[in-house]
């Protein structure tokens, strides 16, 4: 018998998309929030993150009435932010994360976003100690200030695949290597600044190959390291299914 109308039955991936819709959908309020309350703060980063200029720092110098550190710990959050719903996107197209549902989605980009901000954390720990050992304290505060407006624009960029694994159905191998050109790029972009900043003609190489090693090359191991646990953690724990 008929029994009126029922609606159209969801199908697998709506409520997974639904939830990252939502994700995205607070963020880009959040941003557009301190956006609009630091759109001075807003202008310096573009312009720390395109050119190097000794002068006072945006990032590191604290002046009462403004809101710089909390402006600088939004864009780094939101970049770590966005590459979890990336990454966890790319882990259920690729079928490396199942029994999907909202409980899962939220457990899962928390735990990715978890790793994501150790390895930050340790990065910025071996930068803070290079620094100490061989860098002037006013070269390093000036990197710094040109590292964090770099990360702040990377970040911004990256609602650009963030948002196709949303709203975009198919060629879902564009985000993918539209994330790894925006990465790429924002590395090349602080490796330049890196040698602008510190270069000398006596020992320039052996800083830019200390850089290199310890700061690319050692941290991205270890969070596919780290990234492989969370996976394994993943398909043997009980938690997900």
């Amino acid at each position: 018998m008929f029994e009126g109308y029922v609606g159209i039955r969801l199908w697998d991936g709506q409520l997974v998309e639904d939830v990252i819709f939502s994700l995205l959908l607070v963020l880009i309020m959040m941003f557009a929030f301190v956006f609009r309350a630091n759109q001075r703060l807003f202008i310096k980063m573009l312009k720390d993150a395109v050119a190097v200029k000794e002068r006072q720092s945006l990032f590191e110098e604290t002046v009462s009435g403004n809101n710089e550190f909390y402006f600088r710990c939004f864009m780094v959050f939101q970049s770590l932010f966005l590459c979890s719903i990336i990454f966890f996107s790319v882990g259920r197209i690729r079928r490396y994360i199942t029994h999907l549902d909202e409980k899962v989605v939220l457990i899962a980009t928390t735990a990715i976003f978890i790793v994501l901000f150790l390895f930050y954390q340790f990065k910025r720990l071996c930068y803070y100690l290079l620094a100490t050992i061989f860098i002037d304290r006013n070269q390093y505060k000036l990197w710094k200030t040109n590292y964090n407006a770099v990360i702040g624009v990377w970040g911004i960029t990256l609602y650009l695949p963030a948002l196709w694994f949303v709203f975009v159905s198919g060629y879902m191998n564009m985000p993918v290597i539209l994330f790894f050109i925006l990465y790429f790029l924002c590395r090349f972009v602080i490796i330049y600044k890196s040698i602008r900043i510190f270069h000398s003609k006596s020992v320039g190489f052996l800083y830019l190959s200390l850089y290199l090693c310890a700061q690319e090359i050692l941290p991205l191991i270890l969070l596919y390291k780290g990234i492989v646990y969370l996976y394994n953690f993943i398909e043997t724990s009980t938690i997900w299914y």
